[in-house]
């Protein structure tokens, strides 16, 4: 009777935790089932015969520098794909006498370094002519030839996954809604809901289709909390698989929220549905204030509600406010060119010749010079020296002047008659003229001695403007129509000379917090800048809302007669948990 042979399984049981040390350094008597096969294809790689024209290959090891190449990279060639597990791989390539493996078997090459020359030398193809009708001869490489990377670096601090797309790339594109996710986006956004349940649910679907790194989330959220949106831990933390399998996309987007809209946003006369008033506020006024002007920031600070203004009108979450969506888009994109100006702008004025004035006059910039001071030799804004000074503003006088005006700058009688704090938009930008250049070309040679150069002076023409603020919103409407008081001097013009190179810095429509100095003669002064300003700049009482949460107010029994009963009984005082 015959006897049935049995094969042994070559399986080696490793402890829990040594897995990837038990694949990659096997015993040394085991071998794969098709180690020979496994071999013979390595070792042709590697071969005289096709390495000098495997260009891909080449640049993996270096050709004669005979670099290590990593065996997961050779795994992945077609034809050795279907060779696993990798330890068993690595301990076949082990009893190879052409090839010669790492003591961690994670590279491989050659024992002995390949001889002659090859594809990496521009002369390898120009020898030997016989080469053009092989087949495989590869086509010749591009030079100078970079050896290809073993292990692909990332950037300190990042990781494969953070170089993924996000969705908020400046070309990313909406991707096509499929026939049933289209169903279910009709159901959930449905016109007959209302805004507050449909805009909640679509804050999370948005989430959901990004990638939120932490500086989207940050400007994400501030974005939601400065629109009125709470946020908080999920409703249903301990949801499992299988119970949101058996959920809609509606339940799941429900279930899996930390953003939700309390009920009390939908009273109209309490909060009002502005997507564009919202932008304006946020990216002129709440997000400068607290992050500042960096211009990456600024790109991903207008980047975010653009990407989710998108969402919403792609998805048709909110038809009826369409209008405003699209507003709100094209305030995004205005803000991202006008918020690095506007800082530009706030750093060059007020400028040489109007802060030399406001030294010589008194006003904000008098006693500011320090350059003579020890303790501010690292210091980039010094003031300037009233011989500077004084140069400076009796070149401007003269030359932008008239003749009374410089009459009476040599009769030392240019005083300061009114000094004003108000709001300035700009309205127009006048370049100093070409005789002005020519005459400031002249003054610089008769002052070159003391002064490098002189800057010719333009004109910038302003207006008068306020913001509207929250101090006055409570005035009858039969005396204030407008809620507010008429401010004194609204619409007045004001002409400054500014030099042009701070002149291109401005643009029409900037908007500043600055005092002014009018002197006798009809000359203004722009004596001091406090904050410049977008040209939409918008100020919203939402912004007290972000600085401090109004807390509920909470009647506690302390004082009454049973309460000193319980604290008598108790043995002591009865402090409240608050």
């Amino acid at each position: 009777m015959g006897t049935g042979t049995t094969q042994q399984n070559t399986e080696v049981a490793v402890p829990k935790g040594t897995r990837e040390i038990a694949d990659t350094t096997p015993a040394a008597d085991m071998d794969h089932p098709e180690g020979a096969v496994i071999r013979r294809q390595v070792e042709f790689y590697f071969s005289d015969e096709n390495l000098p024209t495997d260009l891909h290959l080449l640049k993996c090891c270096g050709g004669r520098q005979n670099e290590p190449v990593s065996i997961s990279r050779i795994c992945g060639f077609k034809k050795m794909r279907s060779y696993k597990p990798r330890g068993l791989v690595v301990a076949a390539l082990r009893k190879s006498a052409f090839l010669d493996v790492s003591a961690d078997g994670k590279t491989i090459k050659r024992k002995v370094p390949l001889q002659g020359k090859c594809a990496l030398d521009p002369e390898y193809f120009e020898d030997d002519q016989d080469l053009a009708y092989d087949p495989r001869a590869r086509k010749p490489a591009v030079f100078p030839v970079q050896q290809l990377p073993q292990k692909t670096v990332y950037p300190e601090g990042t990781s494969k996954n953070m170089l993924k797309p996000t969705g908020f790339e400046a070309t990313y594109i909406e991707p096509p809604v499929k026939p049933e996710e289209a169903a279910e986006e009709e159901a959930m956004y449905d016109p007959d809901k209302s805004f507050v349940e449909r805009i909640e649910i679509a804050i999370q679907r948005f989430k959901q289709k990004r990638r939120m790194h932490e500086m989207y989330a940050l400007v994400f959220n501030k974005l939601m909390r400065f629109g009125g949106v709470e946020s908080g831990p999920r409703m249903a933390q301990g949801l499992s698989a299988q119970e949101m399998k058996k959920m809609d996309a509606e339940e799941i987007a429900q279930a899996l929220a930390t953003h939700n809209v309390p009920w009390d946003r939908a009273d109209e006369m309490k909060w009002v549905v502005d997507f564009e008033g919202l932008a304006k506020a946020f990216l002129s006024s709440w997000y400068p204030a607290h992050y500042g002007y960096a211009p990456n920031a600024v790109k991903n600070a207008c980047q975010v509600p653009r990407s989710f203004y998108n969402y919403l009108r792609y998805h048709n979450v909110c038809p009826e406010y369409d209008a405003q969506l699209e507003k709100a888009l094209k305030v995004c994109n205005l803000a991202e060119q006008e918020l690095n100006k506007v800082h530009a702008a706030g750093l060059a004025l007020p400028g040489d010749f109007n802060q030399s004035a406001s030294v010589l006059l008194g006003g904000a910039q008098a006693g500011m010079y320090a350059g003579d001071k020890s303790w501010v030799e690292d210091m980039n804004e010094v003031g300037i020296r009233d011989e500077e000074a004084r140069i400076k503003f009796n070149t401007g006088v003269a030359i932008m002047g008239s003749d009374e005006q410089y009459d009476m700058l040599e009769a030392n009688q240019l005083k300061i008659l009114q000094q004003i704090t108000t709001g300035l938009e700009v309205v127009n930008i006048q370049p100093p003229t070409k005789s002005t250049k020519e005459l400031y070309q002249k003054q610089s040679k008769v002052i070159e001695d003391k002064l490098s150069r002189l800057d010719p002076l333009g004109k910038l023409i302003c207006e008068t403007w306020y913001t509207d603020d929250y101090d006055e919103w409570d005035l009858p409407k039969d005396k204030y129509p407008n809620g507010k008081p008429q401010r004194a001097g609204a619409g007045q013009a004001y002409e400054f000379w500014v030099e042009e190179s701070v002149l291109e810095e401005c643009f029409v429509g900037l908007r500043m917090d600055a005092n002014i100095l009018k002197l006798e003669g009809g000359i203004t002064i722009l004596d001091e800048v406090h904050e410049s300003m977008c040209s939409f700049f918008t100020w919203l009482p939402n912004e007290l809302w972000m600085d401090r949460k109004p807390k509920e107010v909470r009647w506690l029994k302390k004082g009454l007669p049973e309460d000193d009963d319980e604290a008598d009984a108790g043995g002591g005082q009865q402090f409240d948990d608050e």
